[in-house]
C-alpha cells in the first residue's frame, strides 16, 4: 500500500495594499524585499517535513478586492489566514475592517484558522502605550465581525524576525497533522534527559517544535535556543554551500551574575528528514549530561523521521 497523497496547505496573505504582505512573505523565506505593490495574486510553495504548503499573496489595492469578489474560487479550500493590518496605517483602520468582513464572507462557512497580525508595530514603537491601545481598540472591532469564530492575534514587523517567525510558526504547528505525535515523541526525550529548552526548526527558522520548563526563566530559555539557533543556522547552510560537513557545536554557558560558574550547555545539530535540513537546538543546564545526550540522539532522530512517516 502506497503513501497517503500529501494534501497541498493553503495559506493565504490579505490586507489593504502596503499592509506588507508581500514584504512578510518575503522576510520569511529570506528573499529581497518586492519594489512594487503585488498585481494580483501571487503563490510561492513552502515545505515543512515534506509536507507541501502554498502561500497566496492578495494584492490589496481596491480595485483587486472588488475584482475578488467575482472570483470567489481563490478563497475554496483555505487552511489558514493571514490578515495583516498596517498599525501605522490610523486613517485606513476603518477600511481595513471593512475588508476584513468581506474576506470572512468570502471564505464562507470554511473552518479556516484566523491569525490577524497588527504589521508594522516597528521595536521603536511596539511597546507604547498609543499602539497598544490601539490594538485593543481594533482586537475589540474584529471581535465583533468574527462573532464566534475564533482568531489569533499578533504583533508584528519585518524589523525584528521572531516577530515574523512566532506567527507564522504558530500557524505550522496547528496545521500539519503530525505536529501532535512528534510533540509526544519529543516530551518524552525532554523529560528522559531533563532538559530545560528544547526547539526544532527548518532552514528558515520557521519553529516546528518547541519546548521549555515551567520555571521562572523559561522565556529566556526559549530567548536563549531562539538567537543561538538563528545564529547557527546561517553558519550551517553556509557550510552547506560549500559542499562541507558541518560540525556538530556544543557550546558552554556561563552566568554572568555567578562568574566562572557553568550554567549549562547548549548542543546544536543538523538533522535531515526526506532529504531536508532541519535544525536541533538542546539547552541543558547540566553539562554533564551533554555525552548521555550525544549518544541518544541517533535514536532519537530516527525516531522523529518514523513518526512523521506513519503520519502519511
Amino acid at each position: 500500500m502506497g503513501k497517503k497523497e500529501r494534501k497541498i496547505k493553503k495559506i493565504i496573505f490579505c490586507g489593504l495594499d502596503n499592509s506588507g504582505k508581500s514584504s512578510f512573505i518575503a522576510r520569511l523565506k529570506h528573499q529581497e524585499y518586492p519594489l512594487r505593490p503585488t498585481t494580483g495574486v501571487n503563490q510561492s510553495p513552502y515545505e515543512i517535513f515534506g509536507f507541501p504548503i502554498l502561500l497566496w499573496d492578495f494584492g490589496g489595492q481596491k480595485q483587486l478586492r472588488e475584482s475578488y469578489e467575482n472570483k470567489t474560487h481563490f478563497f475554496d479550500n483555505t487552511d489558514l489566514l493571514f490578515y495583516l493590518i498596517d498599525i501605522q496605517d490610523e486613517e485606513r483602520f476603518e477600511e481595513s475592517i471593512n475588508y476584513f468582513d468581506n474576506t470572512l464572507k468570502l471564505l464562507k462557512r470554511q473552518k479556516s484558522l484566523i491569525l490577524v497580525l497588527f504589521h508594522k508595530a516597528d521595536p521603536d514603537i511596539a511597546e507604547s502605550q498609543k499602539v497598544l491601545e490601539t490594538i485593543d481598540t481594533l482586537k475589540k472591532r474584529l471581535k465583533t465581525s468574527l462573532k464566534k469564530i475564533e482568531a489569533f492575534y499578533f504583533s508584528s514587523t519585518i524589523f525584528d524576525y521572531p516577530s515574523v517567525l512566532i506567527p507564522f510558526s504558530f500557524a505550522i504547528q496547528k496545521l500539519l497533522p503530525f505536529t501532535s505525535m512528534l510533540d509526544s515523541y519529543i516530551l518524552k526525550f525532554f523529560q528522559e534527559h531533563q532538559l530545560a529548552c528544547f526547539l526544532l526548526m527548518d532552514k528558515n527558522g520557521t519553529i516546528i517544535s518547541k519546548l521549555s520548563t515551567s520555571e521562572e526563566d523559561n522565556e529566556e530559555n526559549l530567548a536563549l535556543c531562539q538567537l543561538t539557533a538563528s545564529h547557527l543556522t546561517q553558519l550551517y547552510e553556509t557550510y552547506e554551500k560549500h559542499l562541507m560537513d558541518p560540525p556538530e557545536i556544543s557550546l558552554r554557558l556561563i552566568k554572568k551574575l555567578k562568574k566562572g560558574s557553568p550554567a549549562g550547555m547548549i548542543l546544536f545539530n543538523q538533522i535531515v528528514v526526506f532529504k531536508l535540513r532541519y535544525y536541533l537546538t538542546i539547552l541543558t543546564k547540566d553539562a554533564e549530561k551533554i555525552a548521555s545526550i550525544k549518544d541518544a540522539l541517533p535514536e532519537f532522530i530516527s525516531g522523529v523521521s518514523k513518526t512523521i512517516e506513519i503520519s502519511f
